[in-house]
């Protein structure tokens, strides 16, 4: 009996999805051993305390999320048409193909992330957004894993599900190819739990242009939550734009994990 052929639209939806459960599950295993207690930015019990809302409605949030995002993405191949084109489609060879995905996937990193950077700017000044909407996620003192995309639905429509789609259809992922589309999505995923599970395997010489635990760490502290808004890939958007906040991270006494620490943002020079 031939098994029934799965659509590109559908591995689209479900990969990106797949991979939040399934790597948020390896940090969160990785969590309950010693394996990583010396990479550690807080502990257990940190995490237990400081946060100020419940894991299972962090896990309740976060599957209405991604039933939105199915629903989104339903909607984004009706309005693309639903085209995924081939080598053959397309009438160039496999590499020009893959090599055209690649180019898009990799604009589509950057429209994204710069769309990121400026909602979440936003919504820190605006203190309407931010109290109705954005301080869902700073619910999460401690970050966590699967926490990643915690949230106020109407802010998941905003700077996820629009900005996501904003940055497929400019650069015309979704006709020219599901598939490069999942890679795109599952990338933008991984980056998101990476910054928000609480361990610090980022080489530092990396810290300075490449988003992580560490550094989104730091602004999810009471002293730096009007700092470093870079929210998915680069840092570079605080650099330029004055919103950085520098940091140390040190080895916590009795060597049981590491403490961050943010150090005074440099003064501006005339």
């Amino acid at each position: 009996m031939e098994m029934p052929r799965v659509s590109e639209e559908t591995v689209a939806a479900v990969v990106p999805i797949a991979v939040y459960w399934a790597y948020a599950g390896v940090h969160t295993a990785l969590g309950q051993s010693r394996l990583m207690d010396k990479y550690r930015l807080n502990t257990k019990d940190e995490e237990d305390r400081k946060n100020m809302v419940s894991k299972r409605a962090v896990i309740l949030n976060v599957l209405m999320q991604h039933l939105m995002q199915l629903a989104a993405l339903a909607v984004l191949a009706m309005v693309t048409g639903g085209r995924g084109a081939t080598a053959k489609a397309a009438g160039g060879s496999p590499a020009a193909v893959y090599l055209t995905a690649a180019a898009r996937i990799a604009v589509a990193v950057l429209v994204f992330d710069a769309y990121r950077y400026a909602w979440h700017r936003l919504a820190h000044i605006n203190r309407f957004i931010y109290r109705h909407l954005h301080s869902w996620h700073h619910r999460i003192v401690v970050p966590y894993a699967f926490g990643a995309i915690y949230g106020h639905p109407i802010e998941v429509l905003i700077a996820d599900t629009a900005g996501a789609s904003l940055a497929v259809l400019v650069t015309g992922l979704s006709p020219s190819s599901p598939r490069a589309t999942a890679v795109f999505l599952t990338l933008c995923t991984v980056k998101a739990i990476d910054n928000h599970c609480g361990v610090c395997l980022l080489p530092r010489r990396l810290q300075s242009v490449w988003n992580g635990a560490a550094y989104h760490g730091v602004h999810h502290m009471p002293r730096g939550v009007r700092y470093n808004f870079s929210d998915l890939f680069f840092v570079t958007w605080d650099h330029v734009f004055g919103t950085h906040m520098p940091y140390a991270v040190e080895e916590r006494p009795g060597g049981d994990g590491l403490v961050l620490k943010p150090l005074p943002p440099p003064k501006a020079t005339n």
